[in-house]
């Protein structure tokens, strides 16, 4: 299980991941010191509540349990030949664990700044939650994955994980930058989740959860791509439950906004 807590605005936000037989009622028995606990996993009868809410989240998961064999052959040709082809493009893949983001500092201003950069390409304002990776830091619960080329990043990938699941947080590229060679970046993301795959699998995890999925029946171009790699198509159930007067208030106000159930 995956337990940490930080400031989001003015509410303390406690986040579970994989709670497995840990039940939400026996969590909001600790007296846990957050305004809203945010359990993602949890049984569809573990929703309801007064100052509770729910939402159904979609993903697919691939099952690391499997030969590699077996995973290789499910993932589309088409990609598993972009990967092929990404060998010989002269790209080096790096994975950064606690210790190595500890040791090097600058790593995280440098994925912050080409994950903002990626939206602001996009004409997004999309900010890079520091706070929230740096307690998952501190938890030894995070894993990076990144792809360099000639001294430049050109991917990286971000990872929530314990001893048994591994769920894609992030994945950014410089795929819009004009000096980019934006088939090359292609090759590189493809394989940088294929490598992430294979590393997860060597560590003795079980799943490896592509982070969510937005329609099944009307994939997106991204869920298409996840799609590709071979994974089951899953459904589990996130809650917010209201631990403090502010929370309560806050997961009201959500409701009411109709942002969940």
């Amino acid at each position: 299980m995956i337990d940490v807590s930080y400031r989001k605005k003015l509410i303390q936000v406690n986040q579970i991941w994989y709670p497995g037989a840990v039940k939400l009622s026996e969590l909001l028995g600790q007296k846990r010191r957050a305004d809203i606990l945010f359990v993602h996993g949890v049984p569809v009868g573990e929703t309801k509540g007064r100052f509770r809410g729910w939402q159904e989240f979609h993903t697919c998961m691939n099952d690391l349990t499997m030969s590699e064999e077996k995973m290789h052959a499910a993932v589309n040709k088409n990609v598993r030949y972009e990967c092929r082809r990404s060998e010989r493009d002269g790209i080096e893949i790096q994975f950064y664990q606690k210790s190595d983001l500890e040791k090097d500092r600058k790593l995280l201003g440098q994925f912050a700044q080409l994950y903002e950069s990626m939206y602001q390409s996009k004409g997004i304002d999309a900010k890079y939650n520091l706070t929230g990776v740096k307690k998952y830091i501190e938890a030894d619960s995070v894993l990076f994955s990144a792809v360099w080329h000639e001294g430049e990043m050109l991917v990286f990938h971000s990872y929530i994980c314990d001893h048994t699941d591994a769920r894609l947080l992030h994945s950014a590229s410089c795929f819009r930058e004009e000096s980019a060679d934006q088939s090359m970046i292609g090759r590189a993301n493809k394989r940088l989740h294929w490598e992430d795959i294979l590393y997860f699998k060597k560590k003795g995890l079980q799943r490896y959860d592509w982070g969510g999925i937005s329609d099944f029946d009307n994939p997106n171009g991204i869920d298409e791509f996840k799609l590709k790699f071979g994974g089951d198509k899953a459904t589990y159930y996130n809650v917010y439950a209201g631990n403090t007067l502010l929370g309560k208030m806050a997961v009201t106000a959500m409701k009411l906004l109709k942002r969940i159930h």
